[in-house]
């Protein structure tokens, strides 16, 4: 792994977008050429979204009988997210059969690839082309007498607004269909008296069907004694080249810390764990350094798409590997200060970062000491990209029988930040920090978080829809 390659949009999942298109078989006879019309703007929705995803569609549903079909075909295919295109108008029974039998998010284009037309000059076939608006109401009626839940995407093709919703829209469903098949982990035991640390597995039971990997911290030791000589050396060039070494951190330092790195890779990657906590306070020495020295071994795997975290967390390292599943990185932090002249939140925290979110090269410094923990270590530093971000902290507090997603966006912001070897930034949030923190301690959260790079508001509202998990913006 080199800086250069580091690519925190390379776990995004490429869709899979069922298509319902809806026309009305009575009007055809009545207004030939109508509905190649309607198959014309239709190809060109088909070229839209093909750059979203894969596009999986019957054929036009205008029947109630087709429609019959359709629901067939989506439950054969299984898509991330449906989205209903009506050409014209036409009457909501082509579409509740379709998605009778469904159970993933849904959306009703009201699009068209015409911003106006000429009225004055329009003959009938021309305004039922336009027509589609009128069955959206109708359709939206039969959905909620359904009790599905669905939302209305409006606009003209030309739109940007309009594809960047629906490409948010089918990146969460996409990234909860990767999620479900996800292991998550934790290695040692969380942090003591945290009380927003203890994990209750049966919520990841209900929710992925799955429940925690624990490896043994005995797993990383013997790793650890295992490193051979050839592996070692490559992971140390690997992390010399990588990082900007400051001269309090020696050869045996990082050699150290490149030995840890080869066993904690080993045994994530043999339990195949995608995100994961891990602490241990040790009683011997050796056993402490497991831990107290894994900065860059965490922070490694987190850049390569497995985050870890300190102090047990796995429920910030998930709500990580969410961001990272939309890419948008995933780094993890706490409120560290608050600003009121600058009104900005000061956010970071000690241990393992996400190295491929670093501006620049992340530096090192050895830490005699690490605050709150036994052992020492390296400490990496690195400053984080200005602009749109977004925090996001999974919970099982007020959630219902699994997890809620609470959400904020802001923007990252330059100037001064802590140097103390551990990264940190300023984020400032669209509304005043007094009421801001009273909002998102109100909704339950852990005092962690992750943050991630741009405005990821869509996915995570379409992501929370598929999961079925409780999602509050803040």
């Amino acid at each position: 792994m080199h800086a250069e390659s580091i690519d925190i949009r390379a776990r995004m999942v490429r869709p899979r977008i069922g298509l319902l298109p809806t026309g009305h078989f009575y009007y055809w006879d009545q207004f030939p050429g109508l509905k190649e019309m309607g198959m014309s703007m239709y190809r060109k929705l088909r070229d839209h979204l093909e750059e979203i995803g894969d596009v999986l569609a019957p054929e036009l549903v205008d029947t109630r009988e087709k429609a019959v079909a359709a629901g067939e075909f989506f439950h054969e295919q299984d898509p991330d997210i449906l989205l209903v295109f009506p050409f014209g108008y036409a009457p909501g029974m082509c579409v509740v059969p379709a998605v009778q039998g469904l159970d993933v998010p849904i959306r009703i284009l009201n699009a068209h690839e015409d911003s106006s037309y000429d009225y004055a000059g329009a003959d009938t076939a021309t305004y039922l082309h336009h027509e589609g608006v009128c069955c959206i109401p109708e359709y939206a009626g039969a959905l909620v007498s359904m009790g599905k839940t669905f939302r209305v995407r409006t606009g003209p093709f030309r739109e940007k607004r309009l594809w960047n919703e629906v490409r948010d829209d089918c990146a969460g469903a996409a990234a909860a269909r990767a999620f479900r098949s996800l292991k998550f982990g934790v290695i040692g035991e969380t942090y003591t008296n945290m009380t927003d640390m203890p994990f209750d597995e049966h919520r990841l039971l209900r929710a992925t069907g799955s429940l925690l990997i624990r490896p043994e911290v005995e797993e990383i030791e013997e790793a650890y004694r295992r490193v051979d000589a050839t592996r070692l050396e490559e992971m140390y060039r690997e992390l010399r080249a990588l990082y900007d070494v400051n001269p309090t951190v020696t050869n045996d330092h990082l050699r150290e810390s490149a030995r840890l790195a080869v066993a904690y890779d080993e045994v994530i990657r043999r339990h195949d764990i995608s995100a994961f906590g891990f602490y241990w306070w040790g009683e011997k020495e050796s056993v402490t350094l497991l831990r107290s020295q894994a900065t860059l071994a965490v922070s490694r795997l987190t850049a390569l798409g497995r985050p870890g975290v300190t102090e047990g967390d796995v429920k910030t390292a998930m709500a990580m590997k969410i961001l990272d599943l939309f890419g948008a990185g995933g780094m993890f932090v706490e409120f560290f200060a608050m600003d009121f002249d600058e009104e900005f939140l000061l956010m970071g925290h000690d241990g393992p970062g996400n190295i491929a979110m670093a501006k620049g090269r992340p530096k090192l410094q050895h830490l005699d000491v690490q605050h709150g923990k036994s052992g020492h270590g390296l400490g990496i530093d690195f400053e984080m990209q200005e602009g749109p971000a977004t925090l996001l902290n999974l919970t099982q507090f007020d959630a219902g029988d699994t997890f809620k997603l609470i959400y904020t966006v802001g923007e990252i912001v330059p100037g001064p930040v802590l140097n103390i070897g551990n990264p940190n930034c300023r984020v400032r949030i669209g509304k005043p920090i007094s009421e801001f923190m009273d909002a998102w301690c109100q909704q339950g959260p852990s005092h962690h978080v992750a943050v991630g790079y741009g405005d990821v508001s869509g996915s995570i509202e379409s992501f929370a829809e598929a999961m079925g998990f409780r999602c509050v913006r803040v």
